[in-house]
């Protein structure tokens, strides 16, 4: 499958760099026909200077000069077309770069709660690195070298086609050697992808938890996983290595066997007069011409295979389903935001019912409290009305539109969103409230610190709105990493405003006071909450509990 798979990919990236690539096998061409050149011309002027053994004069100056040129030529081809196959490889791992982290943003959100994060990152790194190496530089030696042994046998058979009937036979005899020696070198790679993978999840995940590392004296049981991991890596790593190491000189050997029987057919052939001079020479220098590439071929097989194991990681990787959308479906276009779910079914895939029949209605501009059970569904709502998920069955409606016929962005710019786990990227205040926003202005960013109640504790920071929050926002606390994600999620200006537990971070003041608001602030807005707080039962005008699947109202 993935080898059909491969095909088809690259037959789409050649025809979408068709002129390059052309550009490009021009170039290889033009070198190939000049490095084969070299010896045919020093066969033919060979005869030239045994016939004339005298000092050098004017007539061998010319022949050597053609010759340098020569040599300078096909040196300015190799630079040419060797820049141009790397300038080729890294423009196509950009692009592959580019659609890879497309594709991670396209996924579901349950992937990423399936999945390690590091799994993804290894395959943005170490896979992309294998991949990027072989098509910058194992391609630049590949090509090349397929082609002088093409021509190089092309020309033999030309001078003497019994010698390219002996070539023709120590080729694959090579390569069947190559071939047995070097067959434990793909499921060694495919395994050492993965453990490498894994690696880098567990780096990843213990740099995330390093405060629950360190408050349970975990650092030496952490170091020891990881150093397990690392050996790992290591011992596969040795034996592929080993396999490649053993494939250049073995291949070395057995090529250098096939010219010294060449060889000694050449003289053979050569005392009884069938072969003269200048044909000898040649076919002494494309012997040696010859056993270059078929011992570098042999390395590059390695490589070959090692690439093979990064590419079907990131072609299984390719064919996860992205989520539910498409570009031709018709934006979200409303002036009234009621929510209505009519008998609404849920599950996980391979997991129990979250959800069965669930229905309700809430109107425009109106708050429903939610709360119930952790692991009760709670936060699986917010994610069907945000289409992080798709129902089983049933219909969702925002406006009296099914948000399952309008696409993705179109619904979640009617919504914001303020998550129980507060998500901040590594920048400063404003950059974390803008998120989002195409340049929101700054009276209505203060509009929306000012009713977070953010801007209080932003005025009193020593760079104000510049200050730094750190990866993840770690330079916070609970409570104001809250305020600013109400304040983002308000600058947004949606129509349907997600809480989730918005009061679980904050003191009993700070509670009172947002509840004193709650009345104001969220007048205009149609809200859901999420939460066990007693306080917002009041605020609320609709307050339902979910429980055993179903959501019961009480009030």
């Amino acid at each position: 499958m993935f080898d059909r798979l491969r095909f088809e990919y690259g037959i789409k990236v050649f025809n979408e760099h068709k002129f390059t690539f052309s550009y490009v096998v021009f170039l290889m061409l033009c070198e190939t026909g000049v490095s084969l050149s070299i010896p045919y011309f020093a066969g033919k002027y060979s005869e030239y200077f045994i016939a004339n053994p005298t000092i050098i004069n004017d007539s061998h100056i010319t022949i050597l000069v053609l010759w340098c040129a020569l040599f300078a030529f096909h040196s300015l081809l190799r630079f040419l077309s060797t820049y141009n196959v790397s300038l080729i490889g890294a423009r196509l791992m950009a692009e592959l770069s580019c659609r890879l982290y497309d594709h991670i943003q396209a996924l579901p959100v349950q992937f990423f709660k399936e999945n390690k994060r590091g799994d993804v990152l290894s395959m943005l790194s170490t896979d992309l690195a294998v991949i990027s190496f072989f098509a910058s530089s194992v391609l630049t030696n590949l090509i090349p070298n397929i082609l002088v042994l093409l021509g190089a046998s092309f020309m033999m058979f030309k001078i003497e086609p019994t010698i390219a009937l002996l070539v023709v036979f120590i080729i694959p005899l090579i390569f069947i050697v190559l071939k047995i020696v070097g067959k434990g070198v793909q499921p060694i790679s495919r395994a050492l992808m993965q453990r490498q993978a894994d690696s880098i999840a567990l780096a990843s995940e213990n740099i995330g938890a390093i405060s629950l590392i360190k408050a349970f004296n975990q650092e030496n049981a952490q170091s020891d996983k990881f150093k397990h991991h690392t050996s790992e890596i290591l011992e596969l790593r040795r034996k592929q290595l080993k396999l490649q190491a053993i494939m250049s000189p073995l291949v070395q050997f057995l090529s250098s066997l096939g010219v010294l029987v060449i060889v000694l057919f050449c003289f053979t052939r050569f005392q009884e007069g069938r072969l003269l001079i200048p044909d000898l020479v040649s076919l002494m220098l494309y012997g040696l011409v010859f056993t270059r590439p078929l011992s570098s071929l042999a390395g590059l097989y390695g490589q070959v295979q090692h690439v093979i194991g990064a590419s079907d990681r990131l072609l299984k990787f390719y064919h996860l389903e992205s989520e539910t959308d498409s570009s031709s479906k018709k934006r979200l276009d409303i002036t009234t935001a009621d929510i209505k779910f009519e008998q609404v079914c849920f599950a996980y895939k391979d997991k129990p019912p979250v959800f069965e029949s669930l229905s309700f209605t809430l109107a425009n501009k109106k708050i429903m409290l939610l709360y119930g059970e952790n692991g009760g569904g709670k936060t699986t709502l917010m994610q069907l009305l945000m289409k992080f998920n798709q129902p089983t069955s049933g219909r969702i409606t925002i406006g009296g539109v099914d948000i399952a016929n309008v696409n993705n962005s179109s619904v979640r710019d009617k919504i914001g969103l303020v998550s129980q786990d507060v998500l901040l990227v590594n920048g400063s205040i404003t950059q974390n409230i803008t998120y989002g926003v195409v340049n929101p202005s700054s009276q209505k960013m203060l509009q929306a610190c000012q009713a977070s109640g953010a801007d209080q504790f932003i005025q009193e920071l020593p760079l104000g709105y510049e200050t730094q929050v750190g990866e993840g926002g770690v330079l916070l606390s609970g409570g104001q990493k809250q305020r600013i994600s109400l304040a983002r999620a308000l600058l947004l200006e949606p129509k349907i405003l997600l809480l989730d537990e918005p009061t679980s971070m904050l003191d009993e003041v700070s509670k009172q006071n947002i509840k004193d608001k709650f009345t104001d602030l969220f007048s205009q807005y149609t809200v859901i909450i999420i939460s066990h707080d007693p306080t917002l039962y009041d605020v609320a005008d609709l307050v339902y509990k979910l429980e055993n699947k179903k959501l019961i109202r009480e009030k």
